[in-house]
C-alpha cells in the first residue's frame, strides 16, 4: 500500500456523496385481507456525509443487496489538496463493501503537494477476481481548460468498480480533482435519467468518464499547435544573411512545447490500456455485453486515444526538428557576427603594426632631436665645438629610474594574471539590429576569396 499520510483531511468541507439506485421498497401489508397488497417499487437515494458517524449510520441501516448500483463520489477542493474524506470514512467504505487492498493505490494519488509531481504517472488498470466478484481500479489524466486563467491544466480522476457477475450489482467509487466535477455531474444526470439501465449496463461510469474528459485532448493539442505554428513558420522562413525575427526566447518556448507534446502520449498510453482491457473483459462476459452499445463506445474512445497520441507524437517530432533548426540558425548567425568581429580586430592589428613600425622608424631621430634640444649642450662659437653641461647626469639618472619604474610596474601587473589588462580591454558591443546581409556582402566582396563566403542558404 502506498503512503497515505497526506491524502485525507481531519474535517470534511465538501461532503462525500452517495447514490443508491434500485433500492427496493417492500410492499405494504394491507389492513384488510381482501385488499390487494401494493407492489414493491424501486427508487434511488442521494445522501451526503461529512462525518464517519453519519456514514456509519447509513451503511449499517442499508442491506448490501438492497440496491442494483451504488455510486460514491469523493473529491478534492483543488488538485493539489487532499481528498475531502477522513481516513476512518475510507476504512468504513472498504470494510462494508469487502474491497480488496489494491483499492488503496487510488487515494494515494490524491495528496497534498507543492510541486507538479508525478505529472504522467497513472495507476494502471488493475483487475481482481474473488469468486463471483470482479474489482477494477485505475486512474486517468486529462487536460482541462481554466477560463479564469485562460490556460490548460492536467487533472486526474480515479474509478473503483466492484461488479457482481451473478446479480449484476455494481459499487462505484469516483475520485475527482474538484468539487462537482464534470464527470460527477454527468454521472448524477445518467443515474437520474437512466438509472433503471444500471443493471443491463454495469460499466456505464467508465464510459461516462472517458466521454466527459477525453474529447478535450483535441482542443488541448490544437491550442498547443496554435502556439507552435507561428514559431515554426518563422523559423523555416529565416535566412542567415538577414536580420533574424527569432531569438533564444523563442528557442525556450519551442523546448517547452516539445516537452508538453511529449507528455501527451505518456498519459494516453495507460488510458488506451484501460479501454483495451475493459473491452476485452466485456467481450469475455457474454455476447450481449460484447455487442452492447456501451462496449462499442468504449472501443471508439480507445481509437480516439490512439489518434490523439499519434497527433501529439507528430507535433513533438516537428517541435524537436524546429528547435534544432532554430538553434543551428542562431549558432550560424553568431558565427557570422564573430567573423565580422575578427575582421575588425585584424584590421586594428594591421593598423597597430603600421603605427608601431612608424614609431620605430621615427623614434631614433626623435630621440636624437629631443636629446640635443635640451640645455645640456651648447655650441662654442669660438672653437666650433659642442660643449656639454656637467649636469647631464641628471638626465641619465632620471631616464634610468623612470625606465626601471615602468618595467617594475609592468611586472607587477603580470603577476596578477592580467586582471588589470582585462578591465582595461575594450568591450565589443553588438547592436541587436546588426545588418548581417551587408556584413556578408562586405566579407565576400571582390571575389578574391577574402573573408567567409556564405551561400545565403535558407535556414
Amino acid at each position: 500500500m502506498a503512503a497515505l499520510d497526506n491524502c485525507f483531511v481531519d474535517r470534511v468541507i465538501e461532503p462525500v456523496q452517495l447514490i443508491d439506485v434500485g433500492v427496493v421498497v417492500p410492499a405494504s401489508v394491507p389492513a384488510n385481507p381482501q385488499q390487494v397488497p401494493e407492489q414493491s417499487t424501486t427508487r434511488s437515494h442521494h445522501q451526503r456525509f461529512s462525518t464517519s458517524d453519519e456514514l456509519t449510520t447509513y451503511l449499517n441501516n442499508t442491506q448490501q443487496d438492497n440496491y442494483t448500483c451504488r455510486y460514491i463520489s469523493i473529491c478534492q477542493r483543488n488538485s493539489w489538496r487532499p481528498l475531502q474524506a477522513t481516513k476512518p470514512m475510507l476504512d468504513l467504505i472498504v470494510s462494508k463493501h469487502d474491497i480488496s487492498p489494491p483499492f488503496w493505490d487510488l487515494p494515494s494519488c490524491f495528496y497534498t503537494r507543492n510541486l507538479d509531481l508525478e505529472e504522467v504517472f497513472c495507476v494502471p488498470y488493475t483487475e481482481t477476481r474473488n469468486g463471483i466478484f470482479i474489482e477494477i481500479s485505475y486512474t486517468v489524466k486529462y487536460p482541462e481548460y481554466k477560463p479564469s486563467e485562460d490556460k490548460w491544466a492536467i487533472r486526474q480522476s480515479a474509478i473503483y468498480h466492484r461488479f457482481n457477475t451473478k446479480t449484476s450489482q455494481s459499487t462505484f467509487v469516483l475520485f475527482s480533482p474538484t468539487p462537482n466535477s464534470k464527470a460527477h455531474q454527468r454521472a448524477e444526470a445518467w443515474l437520474s435519467s437512466h438509472g433503471q439501465e444500471a443493471e443491463s449496463e454495469p460499466f456505464w461510469l467508465h464510459r461516462v468518464l472517458f466521454s466527459t474528459y477525453y474529447p478535450a485532448y483535441r482542443q488541448y493539442i490544437a491550442a498547443l499547435e496554435r502556439e507552435f505554428l507561428p514559431i515554426a513558420n518563422s523559423t523555416f522562413a529565416t535566412y542567415i544573411d538577414e536580420p533574424l525575427r527569432l531569438g533564444y526566447d523563442n528557442l525556450s518556448a519551442l523546448i517547452s512545447l516539445e516537452n508538453r507534446f511529449l507528455q501527451i502520449p505518456s498519459i494516453l498510453a495507460p488510458a488506451t490500456d484501460v479501454l483495451t482491457e475493459l473491452c476485452a473483459l466485456l467481450g469475455s462476459m457474454s455476447a450481449a455485453a460484447a455487442n452492447h452499445r456501451g462496449t462499442q463506445q468504449l472501443q471508439n474512445q480507445r481509437r480516439q486515444c490512439v489518434a490523439y497520441s499519434r497527433a501529439a507524437e507528430h507535433l513533438r517530432q516537428r517541435a524537436q526538428t524546429t528547435a534544432q533548426l532554430l538553434a543551428d540558425t542562431l549558432s550560424f548567425r553568431d558565427q557570422v557576427v564573430a567573423k565580422e568581429q575578427n575582421g575588425n580586430m585584424l584590421q586594428l592589428n594591421k593598423s597597430a603594426v603600421f603605427i608601431t613600425t612608424l614609431s620605430l622608424l621615427y623614434l631614433p631621430a626623435s630621440f636624437v632631436a629631443t636629446f640635443f634640444g635640451m640645455n645640456f649642450f651648447d655650441m662654442d662659437q669660438s672653437s666650433g665645438r659642442i660643449v656639454g653641461s656637467p649636469m647631464i647626469w641628471i638626465f641619465v639618472a632620471s631616464a634610468a629610474a623612470l625606465t626601471a619604474a615602468t618595467f617594475l610596474f609592468y611586472y607587477w601587473l603580470l603577476q596578477r594574471d592580467g586582471a588589470m589588462f582585462r578591465r582595461l580591454a575594450p568591450k565589443v558591443r553588438i547592436a541587436p539590429d546588426w545588418n548581417i546581409r551587408d556584413l556578408t556582402r562586405r566579407l565576400t566582396a571582390g571575389g578574391k576569396g577574402q573573408g567567409l563566403e556564405l551561400p545565403g542558404s535558407k535556414a
